[in-house]
């Protein structure tokens, strides 16, 4: 992604076609992001249209020695941790009911090729508050501390839900192993 001065200055003085201009050249990064914590396109879209119009409204701050694509996406990133907070209750990150997986083990150091497809649908079959904190550990290098502190939450719950993706994967990773060797 190679975002012009040009651009973002005409961008900053309110130039529309050049609003439109950022917005594509920035939506395929926002939109990736998006839809590891959302289900489906819309409310994708509507979390990347929420940040696109901070980064809007952000721009004249954003200093040009940072390079654009990360700050974009910690802008997403905070917007997705703000829409969590605001739309969800507790209920999806307060373990109430532990969910028992079966313990079952994938064969060792077997390589296999799962497509990327497959393992979003994986990580869209974790419930909501699991699938975020996960998203947040293991793709976007949150600590524990980092996610507790950002979702307000405790940093033991933030561990608990990790596990618990862990195990899930790994029984969903599991249950793919045994249809490819059949």
């Amino acid at each position: 992604m190679n975002i012009s001065k040009e651009l973002l200055d005409k961008v900053i003085a309110g130039d529309r076609k050049s609003q439109i201009e950022l917005y594509r050249q920035c939506f395929n990064v926002l939109m990736s992001s998006a839809y590891r914590y959302h289900n489906n396109e819309d409310d994708a879209a509507a979390v990347v249209n929420a940040a696109f119009l901070k980064i809007l409204t952000k721009l004249d701050s954003y200093n040009d020695k940072a390079p654009f694509k990360a700050w974009i996406k910690r802008i997403i990133l905070n917007e997705i941790i703000d829409e969590f907070r605001k739309n969800k209750k507790r209920k999806d990150l307060i373990v109430s009911a532990r969910e028992d997986y079966p313990e079952e083990t994938a064969p060792a150091e077997i390589d296999y090729d799962i497509e990327a497809e497959y393992l979003e649908e994986m990580l869209n079959e974790l419930p909501k508050g699991t699938r975020v904190v996960f998203n947040l550990f293991a793709i976007d290098g949150y600590s524990h501390k980092e996610i507790a502190e950002e979702l307000s939450i405790k940093a033991e719950t933030s561990k608990w839900h990790v596990k618990e993706a862990r195990k899930k994967l790994k029984l969903l990773l599991n249950k793919k192993l045994v249809k490819l060797e059949k």
